[in-house]
């Protein structure tokens, strides 16, 4: 059956073959009866010659392949006309040239040859609408992740840490309407209260219960000040598939009722879904003719609806989340927006239908993000996400707001696998209020900049005098020695107040602010290079300049670039040996342009290779002066300065072997 499922044409041919040599085969029995009814014989030669007969099957193969080709709709437009007109031109060939042509087989292999084509597609399309749930009825199975009868467990262990339980029994209904026990929970400190005789009449009680309230479709309650039993149908989809007893060591609040009811349905979905699961939906090739087939199908629709309704929750959840989020389609129309989205965007309900990815973006225009479209397809290109900050000066408000590319896995695949090849599925906008951390941050940043200031007044004295009491000739050299230890350590902690200002005067900075003009990577690394001559000929240091030209230009600031260049150039000659050599680079990529800086040094571990890049963060070496400690954040200024331009940095180290510290801005 499978082969006429996947070779269609090649099916309707056989078929119309067939009826062909049927309606020729019958044609000729009932012939032959006729003729011999009186004396029985069996059936003599044919009344239709062969080369009639290649000529009548011929006809069947045409009309089965424009049946398979074309619907019996519009085939019977032209067939109908065509058989009225044949029928004429019998009657005249019959009566006036004595020619018979075949009026009734003709018309035999027209009608049957359409009706058993049409027959096979409505078995084709019915066998592939039952492979269709079947595949959706497991793919869904797979979300699930836990069996029916785990999740039956899990919802008694939940009632036992909500209620005060004596006894929780789940029954199922079978076939006869019988009430059967498929999950119990009980507490222990009870099993014994009472006699024999009291807990069969409570069971017993439990069990009226219990069907008095599958008669009646509805709860019930029997509650006193210090116990209750409790009886819940589990329904769901208007079906009733079993009860669920409590037996409460308290009076039953009704409160509680409607939760325990949600339960109940969340019990039912489960206990139908396990049926439905065991129900065969694809055991004989005729099942598109069975009544039990077809409601085998129905159910099997609802148990893919009940499982929809379930992931569902997931985006209703989000509801409830502080930050906004939208979900939209490939093509770009919405499919859903919490409530904080809709609150941001000011949109109505009603409107979410009449919108799109577009015009929901362009609610959030600012003098940065002023084209969504370029963020759109930014995200379809490069399948990176999308991450800005949205400043609004009238209304003091931040927001963060990110555009991601959701992917899932392929049809044959779980979304619960990993490492599987994944293709893209809908977008995700994530928008978070951040004005509250913005300002915080801005008060931090202001803080430290004033304690910066003013320490620098103080620094500034400190140094002034020492360098005038170090003019001194006649000082010892005891006192020389200690007054020059000032010098060094107030020059130092001036040079980390600067490289800190910078820092935190960067990152309070928004990016508008940074002064971007075409140039020359290459020359701002030359004049680099030449400032930092002084202090490699200080350690005798040789410093190498390596260009691969032509480079294009790159929109930067050439102050805060060459001050990157120069820190990872200082930074390499501290901690190189001396008489060694630094390598700096400039490399033209693809899509970037990067400046590699190369030494001789110590190296980098590999596990403070990441923290490197933070604020006062050094990497302990024996034997390392004072003189020749960093203040930690040179690196720290780099990264601030490469990422403000949209680039990256890195770092290759092996111990003993060296480092290599590079960047990369995007090309013009």
């Amino acid at each position: 059956m499978k082969f006429f499922k996947n070779n269609s044409v090649f099916a309707s041919l056989a078929l119309s073959l067939m009826t062909a040599f049927y309606v020729l085969l019958t044609w000729e029995v009932g012939v032959s009866l006729i003729v011999h009814l009186e004396k029985y014989l069996p059936i003599s030669k044919f009344s239709t010659s062969w080369w009639q007969v290649i000529l009548l099957i011929s006809y069947g193969l045409f009309l089965g392949y424009l049946a398979e080709k074309f619907s019996v709709k519009r085939l019977l437009n032209f067939i109908v006309p065509f058989v009225i007109l044949w029928a004429i031109t019998c009657f005249i060939a019959a009566q006036f040239f004595s020619v018979n042509l075949f009026f009734l087989r003709v018309t035999l292999i027209s009608f049957l040859t359409i009706f058993a084509v049409h027959l096979k597609k409505l078995w084709t399309i019915d066998s592939k609408l039952t492979d269709t749930l079947v595949e959706l009825a497991s793919e869904s199975h797979a979300l699930e992740v836990r069996s029916t009868d785990v999740r039956v467990e899990s919802s008694l262990k939940l009632l036992e840490k909500i209620f005060p339980l004596s006894e929780a029994v789940v029954f199922r209904t079978n076939t006869d309407g019988e009430l059967m026990p498929v999950g119990r929970a009980r507490n222990d400190s009870n099993d014994n209260s009472g006699s024999l005789s009291e807990r069969q009449l409570s069971w017993r009680e439990g069990i009226s219960l219990c069907e008095k309230a599958l008669a009646n479709n509805k709860t019930v309650v029997n509650s006193d000040h210090s116990s209750a039993h409790v009886a819940l149908p589990l329904i769901y989809d208007g079906v009733t598939v079993g009860v669920l007893l409590l037996k409460i060591h308290q009076s039953f609040d009704f409160a509680d009722q409607y939760l325990l009811e949600s339960l109940c349905e969340q019990v039912a979905r489960n206990f139908q879904r396990k049926e439905l699961r065991e129900k065969n939906l694809n055991k004989f090739w005729w099942n598109f003719l069975s009544t039990h087939s077809a409601e085998n199908r129905v159910g099997t629709t609802s148990l893919i609806k009940s499982l929809m309704k379930e992931q569902s929750f997931s985006a209703l959840a989000s509801s409830y989340l502080k930050e906004a989020h939208a979900i939209a389609y490939l093509d770009g129309t919405l499919a859903y927006l919490n409530r904080q989205m809709r609150h941001l965007a000011k949109i109505k309900s009603g409107q979410i239908v009449e919108l799109d990815l577009f015009e929901l973006l362009d609610n959030f225009k600012t003098d940065l993000f002023n084209e969504p479209t370029l963020a759109i397809k930014r995200v379809l290109q490069t399948s990176d996400k999308f991450s800005g900050e949205l400043y609004y000066p009238e209304a003091n408000k931040t927001l963060d707001l990110q555009l991601s590319l959701v992917k899932v896995p392929s049809d044959d695949a779980s979304i619960h696998e990993t490492n599987v090849p994944m293709k893209p599925a809908c977008f995700l906008v994530t928008i978070r209020d951040i004005s509250e951390r913005k300002e915080n941050e801005r008060l931090r940043s202001d803080m430290a900049s004033l304690m910066s200031h003013e320490l620098r007044t103080p620094i500034t004295s400190i140094q002034g005098f020492t360098e005038l009491v170090l003019g001194d000739e006649n000082m010892s050299a005891y006192s020389r020695e200690f007054l020059e230890i000032i010098h060094s350590e107030t020059q130092r902690l001036s040079k980390m107040l600067t490289t800190f200002l910078s820092v935190s005067n960067l990152e309070q900075s928004d990016k508008k602010e940074i002064a971007k003009t075409p140039v020359k990577l290459d020359t701002i690394v030359h004049e680099a290079v030449g400032d930092m001559q002084t202090a490699a000929k200080r350690k005798r240091i040789r410093l190498i300049e390596q260009v691969n030209s032509p480079i294009p230009p790159i929109a930067a600031d050439k102050g805060l670039i060459q001050r990157a260049v120069s820190h990872l150039i200082d930074n390499a000659i501290k901690y190189s040996p001396e008489r060694t050599s630094i390598i700096i680079s400039t490399v033209l990529e693809a899509d970037f342009l990067r400046v590699v800086v190369e030494d001789r040094g110590y190296g980098i571990p590999f596990g403070e290779k990441e923290k490197i890049w933070q604020k006062f963060y050094r990497v302990a070496r024996e034997g390392q002066d004072k003189e020749g400690e960093s203040t930690g954040l040179g690196l720290s200024l780099v990264k601030e300065i490469i990422e403000q331009h949209d680039g990256e940095v890195g770092v290759e180290s092996e111990i003993g072997q060296g480092s290599k510290f590079s960047f990369k801005l995007p090309r013009l």
